[in-house]
């Protein structure tokens, strides 16, 4: 194996894991090892294997400033080797190559990035492949969108077409979502196209697998194979636990084949969805840096931070022995999440089979294996683990704390109808205000089922949501919904909340606590006059809040009318003996 000893390298993305593991696997080749990150106390910063940390200005908000500060770190600084860790710093240090030049920034070539980083276009090239993927398009506009809606089919798995969309001079991580039907599709697409063109997938099943690798001018050096075990959420997303395997010769060859064509330099992770039934596959997308499992590979003996090192500074990577197959790693903190997802059965069971409580259990025994290991913990450089734990245990008392504000404050609004606070509040009002977030469902249907009824009280009834646009037509799932039962919603057009509107409103009714402190947060002397509509008495207190059905099933739109109607009603009594009195 070449040497690396005393080789100065600085990781980037100091508080993402993978750069934990990378900086702990260089320091074991005596690499000299700075981190940095825009978190001013990193998980790697925590590591005895780093000599210094450093901390940048956000490479998201602030990607010029952030280039800016490498640059003249680097000037002060002789680092034989910068590695990005993620796309957030990856995708601005490639747009600023030329002021990178006189530095070594282990990235693949620009051409070859691009590719990658536009999942469209990595689409298109492994259809020229021959790689299977799952039936694709890529839309640009909600126009486009509509032109080509009926052909799909559903589920719909909704892409951004980068994983970092920009937008207004800054940069935001874009999410992978899914859509049942057309409500759902065009509800994501259209948040999605605010950062650039959506890549539309048909969902195709399987286990999450990946072909992790190190290529030298396209040619596969050494790769390794890992399924997910794992994922958060449960329909798809980062994996929590997963387990190395051997590797799937057609996987691989298909692997060779985009590494290839791209002339790719430098590590990847080529996802992939495999059928174990059938051995059918499809690629999911490839990822140009090092990847979240990243651990996992070098518990099992693939050590690709080692590998990328002695590529880059060395022009050649040595020889590495085989991995184990059959190594579990774990990352703590986001497996956490996974068995609470699973006891609440938070999976939705139109993707994923939720494992039964027994499977749980016995799945546990995992953790008694000489084979299982965890992403942080790590008896020789303990203290990433341990403040890793610290952080965990801190998140818990946050999260119960916040359980028990809930809990209690929907005590407290269920005391207010009970005790006719609320009554008393709505027959002496002048005007009642309806208030959700978009004003294009709950509050919007409130305001149907209400208005007429109130002016015959003498009641003024207005509606409003915080979201940003106004003059958005009803949503066309409620609206339909509504006529159905007889409700018109044609008319109705949101509005977004002013504060002369709260100044004027008796009453204001809100669907959530969410809305509730964003409203006191807007104009404190509200307190005494909000209440939360779904906390009638016949609910119970878990169940006060009306929460929105936007963008999913028609039956999360159903039973949502089925709650403002009922609530509805209870208002509608109110009115009916002040009209009495």
């Amino acid at each position: 194996m070449t040497t690396l000893a005393g080789r100065k390298v600085l990781v980037l993305d100091a508080d993402m894991v993978p750069a934990l593991t990378i900086t702990r696997s260089l320091a074991a080749q005596s690499c000299v090892v700075d981190v940095a990150s825009h978190v001013a106390a990193p998980i790697a910063g925590r590591s005895r294997r780093a000599s210094r940390k450093f901390c940048y200005p956000s490479p998201l908000a602030s990607p010029a400033k952030f280039v800016d500060w490498l640059c003249h770190h680097l000037a002060a600084e002789h680092y034989d080797l910068v590695i990005p860790v993620t796309e957030r710093t990856l995708v601005p240090l490639s747009n600023a190559r030329q002021r990178l030049s006189a530095a070594k920034v282990a990235m693949p070539g620009e051409h070859s990035l691009t590719l990658v980083l536009d999942k469209a276009q990595t689409m298109t090239l492994a259809q020229e492949l021959g790689v299977a993927i799952p039936r694709s398009v890529t839309v640009a506009s909600l126009e486009e969108l509509n032109d080509i809606q009926e052909t799909l089919h559903y589920p719909v798995v909704v892409k951004p077409a980068r994983s970092i969309g920009s937008k207004d001079g800054g940069a935001s991580h874009l999410q992978v979502s899914y859509a049942f039907d057309a409500v759902g599709l065009v509800a994501r697409c259209k948040h999605a196209l605010r950062y650039g063109a959506v890549v539309l997938q048909e969902y195709f099943g399987g286990d999450g697998v990946g072909v992790e690798l190190i290529a030298d001018q396209g040619a596969i050096h050494y790769a390794f194979q890992h399924r997910r075990l794992h994922e958060v959420p449960l329909t798809g997303g980062g994996s929590s636990l997963r387990v190395s395997e051997p590797l799937n010769p057609r996987l691989l060859e298909a692997s060779a084949a985009l590494i290839g064509a791209l002339q790719w330099h430098g590590v990847a992770m080529v996802e992939f969805k495999l059928d174990t039934q059938t051995g059918a596959f499809c690629l999911m997308e490839i990822n140009g840096r090092f990847w979240g499992s990243l651990p996992l590979a070098n518990a099992a003996g693939a050590d690709f931070p080692a590998m990328l090192a002695q590529l880059e500074l060395n022009g050649r990577i040595g020889s590495f022995p085989d991995y184990r197959p059959g190594v579990y790693c774990r990352l703590l903190a986001r497996d956490l999440w996974w068995y609470e997802s699973v006891l609440r059965g938070e999976g939705d069971p139109r993707l994923v089979k939720i494992p039964s409580t027994g499977e749980v259990i016995r799945e546990l025994r995992l953790f008694l294996s000489p084979r299982h290991y965890f992403d942080v913990q790590n008896f020789s450089d303990p203290l990433p683990g341990l403040f890793d734990l610290i952080g965990i245990l801190d998140s818990y008392a946050a999260r119960l704390k916040s359980l028990a504000n809930d809990w209690l404050f929907r005590r407290q609004q269920k005391r207010a109808w009970r005790n006719n606070v609320v009554m008393r509040e709505v027959e002496r009002a002048q005007s009642i205000l309806f208030l959700c977030y978009g004003n294009i469902n709950r509050s919007a249907l409130a305001d149907a089922m209400i208005r007429a009824y109130a002016e015959d009280s003498g009641v003024a009834i207005y509606s409003a949501g915080f979201h940003e646009e106004s003059a958005r037509p009803a949503d066309p799932m409620m609206v339909e919904i509504a006529a159905h039962n007889g409700v018109d919603m044609t008319w109705l057009r949101s509005t977004t909340v002013t504060d002369e509107m709260l100044r004027k409103s008796d009453v204001i009714f809100v669907m959530e606590k969410a809305h509730y402190d964003r409203l006191l947060a807007m104009r404190p002397d509200v307190e005494g006059r909000v209440f939360l509509l779904g906390a009638y008495p016949s609910r119970a207190p878990r169940h006060a809040e009306i929460g929105d059905p936007y963008g999913q099933s028609r039956q999360a739109y159903a039973q949502c009318y089925a709650r403002i109607a009922e609530s509805a009603d209870h208002i509608k009594a109110m009115l009916a003996m002040r009209v009495e009195g």
